[in-house]
């Protein structure tokens, strides 16, 4: 059973070393960037010949157009920004020796400010990443894209550096709510006025007393209270008339 990693790449220069070198294990890597300008170019082609350039086609369809550049019978589909731990490696090729489904799930867990978080409505978060090729894809979504098909759960993780800091965080911040309004206001054009401060207020509720965000820590208690805010952003965003 062969193995292939699928990443997409733009300016990817930051975290993509730590990615590739987290995947070696695998039989083949392929890497489709979108038109990157700083060093991630550089940095891929050190660790796979099969570098590609693709416009950007949305999360989902730039997915699984580098899933089809591989050749192998399994596919690992991984962010630039995430690192396979080792006990996820190991329970992989343990896995792939005799497969017991046609999908797994791995576990996405958020490292924030440097701690990785526990708390807060973000772990365990189980994402359907590994699988034979040709029996899954990712859906065509253009943000929050994912594969769609039944699936066991592996229990190693893999560690998400989504933000190299709070500036890289609002960075992305107003981009996603941004994306996200728009499939919003086509699912719910009609927004009350007080619905995002509604929102806003159950999530800040669910994240620190339901879920125990206080118990990351300050870094817990930040992401929480971002998070919720973001909630309240993007529907904001979706109600500003166009």
């Amino acid at each position: 059973m062969s193995l292939g990693c699928a990443i997409i790449t733009y300016n990817e220069e930051s975290s993509l070393k730590k990615t590739l070198e987290s995947v070696a294990f695998c039989d083949e890597i392929v890497v489709v960037d979108s038109g990157s300008s700083d060093n991630t170019l550089k940095i891929a082609r050190q660790y796979t010949d099969k570098v590609y350039h693709q416009q950007w086609l949305g999360y989902g369809k730039q997915k699984n157009f580098a899933i089809s550049k591989l050749s192998t019978d399994w596919v690992l589909s991984i962010d630039a920004d995430e690192v396979v731990s080792g006990d996820l490696k190991k329970e992989i090729l343990r896995v792939l020796k005799n497969p017991s489904a046609d999908a797994y799930a791995l576990n996405i867990q958020l490292v924030f400010m440097g701690k990785p978080l526990r708390f807060g409505g973000t772990y365990p978060d189980y994402h359907v990443r590994l699988f034979k090729k040709g029996r899954c894809r990712f859906d065509e979504a253009m943000v929050h894209e994912g594969v769609r098909c039944s699936a066991e759960k592996l229990k190693g993780v893999v560690y998400h550096y989504s933000y190299e800091d709070l500036e890289d965080y609002f960075n992305k911040f107003n981009r996603y709510t941004s994306l996200l309004s728009n499939v919003i206001r086509q699912k719910k054009p009609r927004i009350g006025g007080f619905y995002p401060f509604g929102r806003f207020a159950f999530e800040l509720f669910r994240r620190f007393v339901l879920k125990g965000a206080f118990l990351d820590g300050y870094e817990g208690c930040v992401y929480a209270l971002l998070s919720s805010f973001y909630v309240f952003v993007k529907y904001a965003k979706a109600k500003e008339p166009k």
